[in-house]
C-alpha cells in the first residue's frame, strides 16, 4: 500500500467546475502545441488536432509552442476555473502525461486500466465490512456512512478531480453494480493489489452528459 499526495494543495485549488464528462482511460490524441502555460502543477496546452483547436491540461511537463504531442484523454469538464491562472475555460480535456514534448513529464507512471480480465472469485469480508454488491443495495441507509470493503484493485485513475479513483471488485455483485470507486486526495492503492478500503458513501452522483454514478466512496483510506 502506498500513500501520497499528487499535486494535493495545487489541485485541490483547481476545481471549480459546472458540467463534468469523465472517461477514464479514454482515446489517445495527437496534437501540435500553440500555446502554452504552467499553474498549480499543472500543464496547460493550447493544440490542434487536425484543425479541431481546444486547451488540455496534463500534469506539469516541458512542452514548447511547436512541439508535437501525443496523450491519452482522461475527462472534459466544461466551465473550469484555474484559480492558479485566474482564468476561466468554456472547455478543458484533462489528460495523461503529455509525450513527445521538450523535456519528460513529471507524473509517476501509475496504471489506469484493468490487470486482469478473468472473473474474480468472492472474496471474504473485512471485519465489520460489507461486500460490495451489500454497499450497492444498502445505499440509501448507508449514505454518509462509513464502510469497509475488501476487493482487489483493478483500476486506477490517478488526480481525477483532484482525487485517486480506485476501483476495487469483490467478487459480489451483478454487471453495474459489481465494482465500486473509492476516491481519496491522498491515498492510493496498487492495480492488482488486495486491500481493504474504507471510506464514506455517497450515492446519485450525476456530473452531466448521462455520466452517473449511483455510488461512490469517498474520503477514502487503504490498507493490505
Amino acid at each position: 500500500m502506498r500513500s501520497y499526495s499528487l499535486f494535493p494543495l495545487a489541485t485541490a485549488a483547481l476545481v471549480v467546475f459546472a458540467a463534468i464528462t469523465p472517461a477514464f482511460g479514454g482515446s489517445m490524441h495527437s496534437a501540435t502545441v500553440l500555446e502554452t502555460m504552467d499553474g498549480g502543477g499543472y500543464t496547460y496546452v493550447k493544440v490542434d488536432e487536425g484543425g479541431e483547436v481546444y486547451w488540455a491540461a496534463a500534469p506539469a511537463a516541458q512542452v514548447a509552442v511547436g512541439d508535437q504531442v501525443s496523450f491519452s484523454e482522461q475527462m472534459m469538464m466544461r466551465n473550469f476555473t484555474s484559480r492558479s491562472l485566474n482564468r476561466t475555460f468554456d472547455e478543458l480535456m484533462f489528460v495523461g502525461s503529455l509525450e513527445g514534448g521538450s523535456g519528460a513529464a513529471a507524473a509517476p507512471a501509475i496504471a489506469t486500466s484493468p490487470v486482469a480480465t478473468a472473473p474474480i472469485e468472492p472474496m471474504e469480508k473485512a471485519e465489520a465490512g460489507y461486500t460490495i454488491a451489500e454497499v450497492f443495495a444498502g445505499k440509501q441507509d448507508l449514505k454518509g456512512k462509513t464502510v469497509r470493503v475488501r476487493g482487489k484493485v483493478v483500476k486506477v485513475s490517478p488526480n481525477i478531480m483532484g482525487l485517486n479513483w480506485v476501483h476495487l471488485q469483490d467478487g459480489t455483485g451483478d454487471a453495474g453494480s459489481d465494482r465500486l470507486i473509492f476516491r481519496s486526495a491522498t491515498d492510493i492503492a496498487d492495480v492488482g493489489a488486495v486491500v481493504t478500503a474504507e471510506g464514506k458513501v455517497d450515492t446519485d452522483k450525476d456530473f452531466g452528459y448521462g455520466y452517473q454514478y449511483s455510488v461512490l466512496v469517498d474520503d477514502a483510506s487503504f490498507a493490505q
